[in-house]
């Protein structure tokens, strides 16, 4: 009992679970195809019931009327044979059962409490119908040997005593019609059902293959897949939403590489400070141990503790520009009113006794005057690197041109050497923290490998777009794009903004010198 018990009370359960492992498409397939079924059967048996009703009542009203016939006929022919011949009355009612009385017809004539006259079929069950005043007749079905028959009972008007007609007629021929018209209703309800069910199946099906391939790139997709799409069917709702899935999978195949990208720019940076760091770490290190413990002279002394003092020195200037680029990253800059063109002309004042001393030419077209909004200092650092690069990498006898124009887009900053130029792999890693385009050179001049990439930051700190564009044999051009106007920026703004530069790289001579 106890298991039975468990068992109904899990059939909810089972049958929750198998409608759960049931596609979408399958899911609206069942509740339309029921909702038409119960819809459908049951019109046809709305339909089929009031047929039956209005067909009862034609057939019905028909025989009544064959019966009121029977009746008024009889009625007055009673009254003639009464006046004139009351012993004919028993030959009378003996004719009309022969007239009447068949297989499907059978009266009964009763006067007062004594039946004259009786051809009526006997009923199974039921009491027969008794009318009881003159002019309303009382009628049922009863069944006569299984078989459905009409009695209808009336009193014959104008009779000098209580006459009363019963009729039965057989209805059994017009109920197993009926029933056979009922049975055509139910098959024609079957067929169209059967038709609807494999028509809906196909269509559904047809309809959901697009939610099922757009389940299968949501699922390439979760495994890695950024590259799968789901196919665009049409401009309906289906049609839209694959749409949107594919724009959501562009943008989110676009932020994984990104941060794939800044992932891999990260380790870079970290495996490049951890060789950076190595080198001076390595020579204090080395001489602070050289001095404790060898016997040196104070010449030998000197040269190991000024050793010291430089790979320090290197450590401390490394460490205030990762912290200076840090700063400008997280939008610390101070802008105030100031003209472009005098942090430049500061640069080049500073970077002269330089290039003086290697034998390199600075040659400043005219400068313009370009007022804008920004760090003033931080604008000479930026101006002061490019020439330093640019001078290191030009050969003695070499010139480096620095011209600065008003332009409507914003100010325009180019720095151009006559260097060795670059490759485009090295110019596509230009501005990675510690990558040195000539790594010999850099170290020989106590270079960080820091100069470029903070130069990128100072520009992307002001809005501006620092690009480089050089060939191998041609030198290198150096381009600082400002904007306009930026708003943004204003005296002593803390968060200002720090956009993503753009290192867009040209790389002939005629790209590089238009504007």
């Amino acid at each position: 009992m106890k298991t039975k018990q468990r068992k109904k009370a899990a059939l909810p359960g089972r049958l929750r679970a198998a409608v759960a492992r049931l596609s979408f498409w399958q899911k609206i397939y069942l509740c339309t195809l029921a909702l038409f079924l119960v819809c459908l059967n049951a019109g046809v048996f709305a339909v089929a019931t009031l047929g039956q009703q209005r067909s009862f009542e034609a057939e019905r009203d028909r025989l009544l009327t064959r019966q009121h016939f029977i009746a008024q006929t009889l009625a007055q022919d009673m009254a003639a044979v009464e006046a004139r011949r009351p012993g004919a009355m028993s030959a009378l009612t003996e004719n009309y059962l022969k007239s009447y009385v068949d297989e499907t017809t059978g009266l009964r004539i009763q006067r007062a409490e004594t039946v004259t006259d009786d051809q009526l079929p006997q009923p199974d069950e039921g009491t027969l119908p008794r009318a009881e005043t003159e002019g309303v007749r009382s009628w049922s079905i009863l069944p006569v040997d299984g078989e459905r028959w009409l009695f209808v009972s009336a009193l014959l008007p104008g009779q000098t005593m209580r006459t009363e007609l019963i009729c039965a007629f057989a209805m059994e021929d017009f109920f197993t019609g009926w029933e056979t018209t009922a049975h055509s209703f139910q098959l024609i309800a079957l067929v169209v059902s059967a038709l609807l069910a494999v028509g809906l199946w196909f269509t559904l099906r047809g309809l959901g293959r697009p939610l099922t391939r757009l389940a299968d790139a949501a699922r390439a997709i979760g495994a890695g897949d950024y590259t799968a799409r789901a196919a665009l069917t049409g401009a309906d709702e289906i049609g839209q939403l694959a749409a949107a899935f594919n724009e959501m999978a562009r943008r989110t195949g676009e932020t994984v590489a990104g941060l794939a990208e800044a992932a891999e720019e990260k380790q870079r940076l970290a495996d490049s400070m951890a060789h950076e760091l190595r080198t001076p770490l390595t020579a204090i290190g080395g001489y602070a141990e050289y001095i404790a413990r060898a016997e040196l002279t104070g010449e030998e002394r000197a040269e190991a503790a000024g050793i010291i003092q430089q790979e320090t020195r290197r450590l401390s200037a490394m460490s205030e520009r990762l912290l200076a680029m840090a700063s400008l990253r997280e939008g610390k800059l101070d802008a105030a009113p100031l003209d472009l063109a005098r942090a430049v002309r500061a640069a080049l004042h500073t970077m002269r006794p330089k290039a003086v001393q290697k034998q390199v030419r600075l040659v400043a077209a005219p400068l313009d005057s370009c007022p804008m909004w920004g760090d003033e200092d931080l604008l000479v650092s930026l101006a002061v690197n490019l020439l330093d690069n640019a001078v290191k990498a030009s050969p003695e006898g070499g010139r480096v041109t620095l011209s600065l124009r008003a332009a409507p887009r914003g100010p325009l900053l180019e720095i151009t050497d006559e260097g060795p130029g670059m490759d485009r792999e090295t110019l596509d890693r230009l501005g990675e923290p510690f990558f040195r385009a000539d790594r010999a050179r850099s170290r020989a001049q106590g270079g960080t490998g820091l100069g470029v990439a903070f130069c990128f930051a100072i520009a992307a700190a002001h809005g501006a777009q620092l690009t480089y564009a050089s060939q191998c044999g041609c030198g290198t051009t150096a381009r600082v794009r400002f904007l306009a106007e930026k708003k943004d920026l204003h005296p002593g703004n803390k968060s200002a903004p720090f956009p993503q530069h753009d290192r867009a790289i040209l790389d002939t001579p005629e790209q590089a010198g238009s504007v």
